[in-house]
């Protein structure tokens, strides 16, 4: 018996997961409409039938029936449409073995035509209630985000290889995510020093631990603002802040806007 094995291939499975935070069906009109939006999630858009238009630093985008589009985690942009539009979005992130995003920081769009019949078995499956076709479609969806980030040039190189110290403190931060754990904590689990930890951490991702630990509290409370039902008191008590009121200061110095107003604004698609 002879049995070869692709070490990359297995590290990248291991190393990345697909989280699909919120997803929809819409038929839309002039009501579609955000003048700025920034969000720590990527969104797939598949346009069924009509047009709508993206704007990226003042120039305008049409989205139109029958093409497919990336909207990079991280990226500022606009939207509207003039008249109708019907598409099939998905808000996702493409999460990396600690936490971050492996498409934040990607400043540009991505779009390409359907395939022949692609939209419309997407729409059916995402129309479907069976265990199957949700498997069917997350896996046409990694397929998509293949094409995407080979267009972008990312191919894995991106997945840098951390220190064992490192991935120590990314699975302690990550398990469970908390505005109560704090840099201090987890080098006494980890044995070290603070100044150690911070020192080793910054040289390995280019930031601050404690920096980190805010981008990981800031995108759980948004995954959580729009994948489940919480109020804005359950999610505070959730994260583990002291109340309602330091939750919502933190999470406007992160992402400018109220949870409240963050939860229409990105429910719209």
């Amino acid at each position: 018996m002879q049995i070869t094995q692709n070490q990359n291939a297995i590290r990248i499975w291991k190393n990345l997961e697909l989280n699909i935070i919120y997803a929809g069906h819409a038929i839309v009109g002039q009501d579609w409409k955000e003048p700025k939006v920034c969000s720590p999630f990527s969104r797939i858009y598949y346009i069924v039938d009509g047009e709508g238009i993206l704007t990226v630093n003042g120039q305008r985008i049409v989205l139109k029936k029958g093409s497919v589009w990336l909207v990079p985690a991280g990226m500022t942009f606009g939207y509207f449409c003039e008249s109708s539009m019907e598409q099939l979005f998905f808000h996702l992130n493409v999460l990396c073995s600690d936490g971050t995003d492996l498409l934040y920081g990607v400043r540009q769009l991505y779009e390409r035509k359907e395939q022949t019949g692609e939209i419309a078995r997407v729409k059916g499956l995402y129309q479907s209630e069976t265990m199957t076709d949700a498997i069917r479609l997350q896996g046409m969806l990694w397929e998509t985000l293949a094409g995407f980030l080979e267009q972008a040039k990312l191919d894995g190189e991106e997945l840098k290889e951390h220190s064992p110290l490192i991935g120590q403190m990314f699975e302690l931060a990550q398990n469970p995510v908390s505005a109560a754990t704090h840099v201090r904590t987890l080098a006494q689990q980890l044995h070290v020093s603070e100044s150690t930890l911070t020192r080793r951490f910054r040289a390995e991702t280019g930031i601050s631990p404690g920096e980190y630990l805010e981008r990981l509290v800031a995108g759980q409370a948004c995954r959580m603002l729009l994948s489940e039902d919480y109020s804005i008191a359950e999610i505070a008590e959730i994260l583990h802040f002291s109340d309602q009121f330091y939750f919502c200061k933190f999470f406007k110095r992160h992402m400018n806007l109220t949870p409240s107003a963050y939860r229409r604004q990105m429910r719209k698609g």
